[in-house]
Parts: C-alpha cells; sequence; structure tokens
C-alpha cells in the first residue's frame, strides 16, 4: 500500500471532501486506501457515515465507542493506516485545488514530515469574527515565514508523514481537551530529529466558530496548555502565556493580576463576541483562565 488518507472525524460527515480526495487520489494509479475515524459520536452520526461510504470500496470506516480526544484518535489513525505514506487531513474544511493530493504524495521523504500550510476566506463570517482573526493574525504562515521555523509552524490540518514517523514520535495522549496537541507534536519530532518539509500546498480554514464557541474552545486548551507547564517545563519558553505565568510566579503577581483581569472581564468578552476583536484582549482572557487553573480557583 502507497498511500493512506486518514480522516478524524467527531460529529459530521466529510462526505465532500472524501469524494474529491478520491478522485485526485485514484489520478495517481497507485495502491491507496481512505481511513475515516469516527472519535465517539454516537449512534446517529455514525449510522450516517456507514449510509454515506457504504459504495467507496477505498474507503474504511472504524467507529470509536467513546471519545478518545484528537490526539488518542490520531495515534489510532496511524496504527490502521497501511500505507507507506499518510496523509492526515482535516474532514470538515474543502479541498480546492485539483492537484492537492498529488502535490502531497510527489515531496514524499523518507523519515520526514510534510506540511502545506492553511488559508482562509478574506474577510470573517459575520459572528465568527475571534476565529478569524485568530487565524489570520496567529496560524496562517506563507511558505517563508514557515521555513523560517519549522517546528514551532508545524499544524495538524494537513500533512503528510512517513509511516515510520508514527513508531517514533506519537501525539500526547495525556491531552485529553482541546489544544496545543499539534504544538506539542511539532516539537516532540524536533527532539526526535526527524524533519518536516514545508511546502505551499494549503488546505482552506473556515474558521466559522462563533465567537462564544471560540472561547468556549480556548478556555478548555488552557487545561492543555498547564498540562504542558506542569510536565514538560523546558518548553516553557515556547509559550508566551507559559512565559507570562512564570513570570508572575516569580515577582509574586499570580493573586494581584488574578483580581485585576477578574474585573476587566466583562469588558474583555465584550470585546471578544464583537465585530472587531481584539487578540491582547484575547490573550488576557486565556491568561485569566490559565491563573484560575494555576490557582485552583
Amino acid at each position: 500500500m502507497e498511500l493512506s488518507i486518514a480522516i478524524l472525524v467527531y460529529q459530521f460527515s466529510p462526505l465532500k471532501v472524501v469524494h474529491e480526495l478520491i478522485r485526485q487520489a485514484r489520478l495517481l494509479e497507485i495502491n491507496f486506501e481512505l481511513l475515516i475515524y469516527d472519535d465517539g459520536s454516537g449512534p446517529v452520526w455514525q449510522k450516517q457515515l456507514e449510509i454515506d461510504f457504504k459504495d467507496i470500496p477505498e474507503v474504511f470506516l472504524h467507529l470509536a465507542s467513546k471519545n478518545l480526544g484528537r490526539s488518542a484518535a490520531r495515534n489510532r489513525l496511524a496504527q490502521k493506516a497501511l500505507g507507506d505514506y499518510i496523509l492526515m487531513i482535516d474532514g470538515d474544511n474543502p479541498i480546492n485545488s485539483p492537484h492537492f493530493v498529488n502535490d502531497y504524495f510527489r515531496t514524499r521523504k523518507s523519515n520526514t514530515i510534510v506540511v502545506g500550510g492553511r488559508y482562509i476566506d478574506a474577510s470573517p463570517i459575520p459572528g465568527c469574527e475571534l476565529r478569524w482573526t485568530f487565524a489570520k493574525e496567529r496560524e496562517v504562515q506563507n511558505l517563508k515565514q514557515r521555513q523560517a521555523n519549522p517546528y514551532a509552524h508545524f499544524q495538524t490540518n494537513c500533512f503528510l508523514a512517513d509511516r515510520s514517523v508514527f513508531k517514533k514520535v506519537g501525539f500526547e495522549e495525556a491531552l485529553k481537551t482541546y489544544g496545543y496537541e499539534d504544538s506539542l507534536f511539532g516539537f516532540d519530532l524536533e527532539k526526535a530529529g526527524i524533519k518536516i518539509f514545508h511546502i505551499d500546498n494549503p488546505q482552506f480554514h473556515k474558521a466559522e466558530d462563533r465567537n462564544l464557541a471560540f472561547l468556549a474552545k480556548s478556555e478548555a486548551a488552557m487545561l492543555s496548555l498547564y498540562w504542558i507547564y506542569l510536565n514538560r517545563p523546558h518548553l516553557r519558553k515556547h509559550f508566551k502565556l507559559l512565559k507570562a505565568l512564570n513570570i508572575l510566579q516569580k515577582l509574586k503577581l499570580r493573586s494581584i493580576c488574578l483580581v485585576v483581569l477578574s474585573f476587566m472581564e466583562k469588558g474583555i468578552k465584550e470585546n471578544l463576541d464583537s465585530s472587531g476583536p481584539s487578540l491582547w484582549r484575547f490573550d488576557l482572557f486565556r491568561l485569566h483562565r490559565l491563573l484560575l487553573i494555576d490557582l485552583g480557583k
């Protein structure tokens, strides 16, 4: 088997994306498979997946009975893949390039991760301004920017890996909540001496989380970030929120800062749920949540 295309889903069907990926993969005239791993969406969603993909011979469904979290589920995908190379891709974003799969497969390299990047719309969906602004300012990097700091800009939305890579490095399954599994995986790749090769083959990112929904996800992500703080202290320097927490601890200002941020909370959230959200206020929101975790509040 030359290629496994692996898609992680939770409470959605990637039907349109799968059809396009299958069409492109067939043009390569190679042996390939497409794996869909449903991370415990429940019987209604899983029944729909069985209906949607029952007539596509290259598609193999794996339906988990319970939610494992994104890190563990990605590891299960890698374990089930039979291909020499694995293309992991987000199934909830469209494929707009007609040679998307080919551009990944022709740049494959042993003991290497190939990353294509992401792009977004020129303007946000109304009500989703915070997610769009965060993606535009913090996540979307051009090829030159990604090449300058290859490990720090690793993203899991779409990448190609030699299957043997996953025998050396896996996603950290202790991270059960949303966020930071991609950053941690990138640093673990660097430690293992596995190269990241960046190319210009981005996947579109819809950035369609509503403002308050994205705030809730970001709040949950602080649990993952705090796990890194406790269990990977050598990585603190790579995360500005953890560097800020370190400074506050050294200066014994955590409690005072928590009081100030609690006082500012209402105004911060009003801004973040507006058409013009401020990312420095977003950072304050997340620092507030990090302090609450650190101080056991």
